[in-house]
């Protein structure tokens, strides 16, 4: 039950905004345009929330950049591309033509009123580049920024230790990282990647003068006798603060990956190893719930598999991070904890987790629920980089390792003569020029920057030693279920009424896009966009 009508406000305003990643930050400076009182609350003591600590790239079709360089694109493929990646299970196919055609408004608009930029990674096509209507330029890459133009605001955007000062294309250039302008950058306090784009919409509300409020979480929506929103109770270390809205409230403060409650309720299975920044619990969820919301795409995320360096901390945790180093190459295949192979190892990144809780109804299991491992061989060590090991470095003690499958696998307590007989199995299939059990080699995020995956750059043996292992856990970049919202943003009730004056976007709102992934971009373009929206409709509510 939100609360009722307190008997003082501490602060009256129009419009109060929760979070500061990229839905919330345009959401407050798209209203502010329209002439409304914003103020925004950040939970926690940096800003930016999990847009800041991402690669920042929005997935926007019939963008201005495209244009720019000559590319080409149309509504009808953009939505054809939609509909065969998304498969028809969204929670409304509406709002995926109001996306098409409302996304590069939002992009011209940042372009037009912020320093907000971007450009066209030229190496960086779709992941389903095979897929009708796909066309390269749609994902875009946010372009340096200098922390010097907000001063000492720019010590609090929050950052990925494991990213450097790159911009997509500087990263995944075919030379590897520069390091030289690396250290540039950090000497001159350049960023890039997710911290640019927090970076360039701070800037955008310094510059109009809104209110950004440290270290305070929103609490409790207060409503009205007619269940209307009309303030909100906030919290920070020492007091309770009562804020009346004459507009109402924007939800933007992310998704609930790290409420292990929410997480077991809605989920099919637990998020072990988030990706994302601690203060995503779902605090917008629970508000939205107790003021009546009705809910969509509750059960999905933004899947991602994990890997850990137990050495390497940040924010007093561990650090959950990407598992991508070696696995869509040769010569290293996914176990589970009866050391066989169980998925195809080189598909997308929201696509690969789904098979971690596959129901066995025969044995009546989840056999690849937890215990799963990359295994892989020398030529793998050489020639990537394993979480946070480089080529060449000597492996460390988290890094499992032994002269043999069968003492490997004794190691991560695995059937020895299993484990054998599944490598066996995959080396047989690699000579033959086939995997026969899962297909490697033919999908396009395999090879994603070479045109798509093939034999020869995805099959290889697993037989010169010594073998490692690296365990695989199951993360998220962030749950995409939450209240059910319109084409303004605005929040749905369990009746199919809109609630007056609660907006939400990003991961505290519904996930347009269902089960689907679109591409890379696919998170923050739907953030950007309705966050772009609920800005415009929420500053036009009436007290």
């Amino acid at each position: 039950m939100s609360a009722k009508k307190p008997e003082k406000w501490d602060y009256e305003t129009d419009v109060v905004v929760m979070g500061t990643g990229g839905a919330a930050l345009v959401a407050a400076i798209t209203a502010y345009d329209q002439g409304a009182k914003v103020v925004v609350l950040e939970k926690t003591h940096q800003i930016g929330g999990t847009t800041a600590f991402s690669g920042g790239v929005p997935w926007i079709p019939l963008n201005r950049y495209m244009k720019e360089v000559g590319l080409e694109d149309t509504r009808e493929d953009a939505l054809a591309y939609i509909n065969r990646v998304t498969g028809g299970k969204v929670p409304d196919p509406k709002l995926l033509e109001v996306y098409v055609d409302n996304a590069y408004k939002a992009i011209d608009y940042l372009y037009e009123y912020t320093p907000v930029r971007f450009a066209v990674p030229g190496s960086y096509p779709e992941y389903y580049s095979y897929f009708e209507g796909s066309r390269k330029g749609r994902s875009l890459d946010p372009l340096p920024f200098d922390l010097n133009e907000i001063g000492e605001w720019g010590a609090l955007i929050r950052h990925n230790p494991t990213f450097p000062p790159l911009t997509l294309e500087e990263g995944g250039a075919i030379g590897g990282i520069d390091f030289v302008k690396v250290a540039e950058r950090m000497e001159n306090n350049i960023v890039t990647m997710g911290r640019s784009l927090i970076a360039g919409l701070v800037k955008g509300c310094l510059d109009r003068g809104i209110d950004i409020v440290m270290e305070t979480s929103g609490k409790e929506l207060v409503l009205n006798d007619k269940g209307e929103v009309v303030g909100l109770i906030a919290e920070n270390k020492d007091n309770q603060i009562y804020y009346r809205t004459e507009k109402g409230v924007m939800l933007g403060s992310g998704g609930f990956e790290w409420n292990k409650d929410l997480i077991k309720t809605f989920l099919k299975g637990e998020i072990t190893h988030p990706l994302t920044p601690w203060g995503n619990e779902g605090d917008g969820l629970i508000m939205a719930m107790e003021a009546g919301a009705a809910l969509g795409n509750m059960s999905e995320a933004w899947w991602y598999p994990t890997m850990q360096d137990p050495t390497f901390e940040y924010e007093d945790r561990v650090m959950n991070q990407l598992a991508s180093g070696g696995r869509t190459g040769p010569n290293s295949i996914i176990v589970n904890g009866k050391g066989k192979r169980f998925v195809h190892e080189g598909t997308t990144y929201n696509d690969l987790p789904k098979s971690f809780y596959e129901f066995d109804p025969v044995n009546v299991e989840w056999p690849n629920e937890k215990n799963n491992w990359m295994i892989f061989d020398q030529q793998v060590k050489d020639a990537s980089m394993i979480v946070t090991v480089m080529p060449g470095e000597d492996a460390p003690e988290w890094m499992t390792r032994a002269d043999s499958i069968k003492e490997l696998a004794s190691k991560i307590d695995i059937n020895p003569d299993a484990l054998e007989e599944t490598v066996n199995r995959w080396n047989s299939q690699v000579e033959a020029g086939e995997d026969k059990d899962f297909h490697r080699g033919t999908t396009f995020f395999e090879g994603l920057a070479l045109g798509g995956g093939n034999k020869e750059l995805n099959l290889g043996k697993i037989e010169k030693g010594p073998f490692y292992a690296v365990q695989v856990h199951f993360g998220s970049l962030g749950t995409n279920g939450g209240p059910k919202i319109d084409e303004n943003g605005q929040v749905i009730s369990l009746r199919g009424n809109k609630i007056k004056g609660l907006y939400a976007a990003g991961n505290a709102a519904m996930g347009i896009f269902g089960q689907g992934y679109v591409s890379a971009g696919g998170t923050i373009g739907p953030a950007l966009t309705f966050g772009y929206l609920a800005g415009l409709a929420i500053s036009q509510e009436n007290g």
